[in-house]
Parts: C-alpha cells; structure tokens; sequence
C-alpha cells in the first residue's frame, strides 16, 4: 500500500513497522508525479516534513529516510505548493539531518556497516542538501533563511572534513554559491571566524591531487566538476567580501586589501595548481575549474602582502613558473580564436570573442595585472610577443603578421567584440609600458582608434608626424600603417613606378589628407602640400616629362 495511505488509515494506533514504511514509500515515488501541482503536493510536503524531518517517527531506516528525503525533493521542484519545504524550520531540519549522515558516513569510512547501508546514509546526505540548495534556488528569501539556519557553519563542518564525497561536497559548494549570490550581511563572519575560503581550498586540493593523479572517478561528479563548483563559490566569497570590506573602507582598488589577503592565501595557491596542472583541451578552451582559477586570481594584487606575492612569483625554485604558464595559455587561446590569417580572410575572427571571451578575457587581464605591477615580467613577456630576433615581420601591416602580435591586432579591430578586445588592449598598452605612441605604431592608427576612443585616452596630436623605433630594433615605423620602413623596399617600389603612377598616387595622397582634415579625423598638415610649399616637390614641365 502506498506510505501515505498507510498514513491516512493509521486509525488503529498501531505503529507502522519498518517493512510497511519502506515498500509505501517506494510505492510513493514511483506515484508522486501524479500529485505535482495538485493540493495533494502540500499534504504530502508535510506528512514526509512532520514524520521524517521535524521528528523521527518514521526513520525506521537508513533506506527509508533516503526514499522519503527523495520524494521531497522531487516535490520541491515546483514552487507551485512549495512553501512548507522553503520554511527556515524544513531548511534547519535538512541542514541537521545532511549534517548526522556525513558523520556516519565519516566515521564508518574505515570500519562500520557494509558497504550498501553506507551508501544509503551518503544518499541521506545528499537528499537533504538538494533540498536546501531546491529551496534557495527557488525562492531568493531562503538564501537569507539559510544563514539564519546557520547553514555555513555545517557547510564548513562538512567541508572540513579530510575524506572526499564528491555528490556532497558538489552540493556544499552549489549550496553556498546559491546563498552567496545574493548579498549577504555577515560576510565577513565566513571570513574571520568560520574561515570559509581555507576549508574550500583544502576540499579543492583534495580533488586537484585526485585529478593530477589521474584516478578513476566512478561518482556522479567527476574531480573537475567538484573543483569548478567549489571554486564559483569561492569566486563568489572573494567578491562579496572584496565588496564587504571595500565599502566599508572606501577602497578603489580592484583586490582584496593587503590587510585580507593572506587569509585568502590557501585559495589562491589552490587557484594558481589549478591553472597550473589542469591542460588546456586540444580544441583550445579551458576546462570550467581552470576558468574559476583565473576569476579568482584575478581578485589579488601580485605585490603585496609578501605571502601573495611569492605565490605568484616564487623566491624559490623557478620565479617564471606561474608566469609562463599562464602566458602559454593565453598564446593557446588566442591561436585557438584567430587563427593565421587576417580578419578580412578569416570568417571565424568575427566569431571569437563570443566564443573565447569568457575564458580569455580573466587570462588577458591576469596577465595585464602582472605586466603592470612587475617590470621583468613586462620585458619577459615583450620579447615573446615582439620577438627581436624575426624582424622581417616588421615590413608586414600589424594585422598581416604571422606570430601572436598579428592574431591580437585582429582581437582588437573586432566591432562589437564586448570585453574582449578593450582587454587585449590593455594588454598590448601595458606591455608598452603605457607609451600611446608606441602602441598606435605597434597596432597602426585604424586599429588602435577604436580602443583608446573607449577608454577616453587621448590620442597625441603629434602621432603622425612621429616615426619610431622601439618593436622593430632600428628600423622605423609608419605610425598610420604600424608597419616598419624598409628604405631598400620602397626604393624597389618607387623606381619600378612610371612617372604617371606617382603623379596619381602624390594626387590620390593629397586628396586623403584634405578630406581627413576637413571631417576633423586629424589635424596635421598636408604633407603633399607641405612638400610643394617647401620646394621639394614641384610639377614637372611638358620638356622634363
């Protein structure tokens, strides 16, 4: 008979027996989906609240605490008639019952009952955590309640735990990522005083040894998957605490304060392993813990305090260790966006900030911050980016260039490429040591326009009139083109024009200059008048022709 008949009709005041309960409610679930939706969903949300959660009446058993944990979740799916199962009663309820299960479970990993029965008290858990984490997801009022539940201090108790139960640590992290998506008033509690941020890190370790070592998952989540929920949700702590105590402090900088950052110190070793063991996939993007690294090292200065800072650049050991591989990774992901050939011959470069920009936007920036506040890794990175040694790329059009100087031109001459390209130009600024000039002639004018208009830097009225030498050794550069001269090249190319051939090109020049004066693109003298003014230019006669 079905357990809530048996409920029903439990007039003779005789208690029902382990047996009854266990086969009703397996006759329940299989039937549940008949009352979604119905009043019926509600009576039955607070016969299996009444018997199995606020008391234990019925918790004959292991199986049948985790077939009826089951079936409320199940019913808590709708919020249609969900309201008792949302209440801080059922959540302080499921946090107690989720947090006596991983106990057993704990204690019983090395010895205890058989192997089936502790499967059942893992289920216990991992129903009960669901349930909360169904609640918070739909309805936002319970993220409050959840704290009110003091659900973070059994989080962290379960988290804390040294022994890996990925469905349940999975949960432990969607539970928290969902309770902090919304503001939370006692922040800085999780910080200070349950240290939060250290028990996710030590559950990360776990599972980042466990992949490193390239053991078999037979769980429902694999190592990666566990890794990426628990980092979202420390991504999550960093910005709600970085805005907690920034708001509070009137901070500007885009980091947690130096007084903050060691206690995160844990988080961010785990962050950099995982950006440094995870590979990057043949197919070039990253995998989700690896893009949860980066967002979360992205909340750290590389300067100070000193415990930060030898994370990112060990005094130790190799100093670049960090650094190259991140910039291995960024070079992957550009060549895995772009490609060899120049916007106009490749479809795909349209493309690819939609499909790369979550992932490469964190390591653009990533490496933006350390260019910025470390001049060595600036001049490392330069040289991989500029390389000296193939200066032949120089005669070419940034855009038309071979190596990843050429594919991050294309990057930022994407229209409507959201984040993306004003981060590759952050990029190539920074690595320039913030020169304007330098930059316009490493990208050519056309190409950086766009991206020094929208960070409102204004561009030299003297640019145009500059040459320089700085990317391409001694040779200089065409600061509208961003292309390199080769005096040799364009006396090849001047003498095998006939005399019509300039006299269109000097006039075509001409025209060009007048018209972009005239609609105010610059301001610089003609210089095909400013020759014929100077006398090194003049008409030939009807006799020279």
């Amino acid at each position: 008979m079905d357990y809530f008949d048996l409920v029903a009709t439990e007039a003779f005041n005789r208690k029902l027996t382990s047996a009854e309960i266990e086969d009703g409610l397996t006759i329940a679930a299989k039937n549940i989906a008949e009352c979604i939706g119905t009043p019926q969903q509600t009576d039955r949300t607070v016969v299996l609240l009444s018997r199995f959660v606020y008391s234990d009446t019925d918790r004959c058993s292991d199986k049948a605490t985790s077939i009826a944990l089951g079936i409320l979740k199940t019913l808590g799916r709708e919020i249609k008639h969900s309201e008792d199962i949302t209440t801080k009663r059922a959540l302080e309820g499921f946090l107690d019952i989720a947090e006596q299960a991983h106990s057993r479970v704990e204690s019983s990993n090395n010895s205890g009952p058989g192997i089936e029965q502790n499967n059942y008290v893992s289920l216990i858990c991992e129903e009960a955590l669901t349930c909360v984490a169904n609640a918070m997801l739909l309805r936002p009022e319970c993220k409050q309640r959840f704290s009110g539940a003091h659900g973070f201090d059994v989080i962290v108790r379960i988290l804390d735990s040294k022994s890996k139960s990925p469905t349940i640590d999975f949960l432990c992290g969607r539970c928290i990522l969902l309770s902090l998506a919304s503001s939370s008033d006692n922040i800085e509690r999780l910080v200070t005083s349950l240290r939060l941020q250290t028990a996710l890190a030590k559950k990360t370790r776990l599972y980042l040894d466990q992949e490193a070592e390239t053991l078999i998952s037979v769980s429902r989540f694999s190592p990666q998957q566990v890794m990426a929920e628990l980092l979202k949700a420390s991504m999550c702590l960093c910005v709600g605490f970085q805005k907690s105590v920034g708001g509070n402090k009137n901070i500007s900088d885009d980091s947690i304060p130096p007084e903050y950052a060691a206690d995160f110190a844990q988080l961010l070793s785990v962050s950099l392993d995982t950006i440094r063991l995870l590979p990057v996939p043949s197919a070039g993007h990253l995998a989700e813990a690896s893009k949860q690294a980066f967002s979360i090292a992205l909340n750290f200065s590389t300067l100070h305090p000193e415990t930060i800072k030898t994370l990112w650049l060990p005094d130790t050991g190799d100093r670049w260790i960090n650094v190259d591989k991140i910039y291995n990774i960024f070079d992957a992901l550009v060549k895995s966006a772009v490609g060899n050939k120049s916007t106009k011959d490749n479809a795909d470069t349209a493309n690819a900030p939609g499909k790369y920009q979550v992932e490469l936007t964190p390591v653009t920036l990533v490496l933006v911050r350390l260019m910025a506040e470390h001049i060595d890794v600036r001049e490392r990175i330069l040289e991989r980016v500029y390389p000296q040694a193939n200066k032949t790329e120089y005669n070419k059009l940034p855009v038309d260039r071979s190596g990843i100087s050429g594919r991050l031109v294309r990057l930022l001459s994407i229209p409507q490429g959201g984040m993306l390209p004003g981060a590759i130009g952050d990029f190539l600024l920074t690595l320039l040591s913030q020169d304007v000039k330098q930059f316009i002639m490493a990208t050519g004018y056309g190409n950086a326009a766009g991206y020094l208009l929208a960070r409102g830097i204004d561009i030299p009225t003297d640019v145009l009139k500059e040459v320089g030498s700085g990317l391409a050794d001694q040779n200089p550069v065409d600061p509208v083109t961003g292309r390199a001269f080769d005096q040799e090249e364009i006396d090849r190319e001047l003498a095998a024009m006939t005399t019509e051939e300039k006299e269109r090109e000097a006039e075509r020049l001409f025209v060009l200059f007048e018209r972009l004066n005239k609609t105010g693109v610059i301001k610089v003298q003609n210089p095909v008048r400013a020759a014929q003014e100077s006398g090194r230019f003049h008409e030939l006669s009807s006799d020279e022709e």
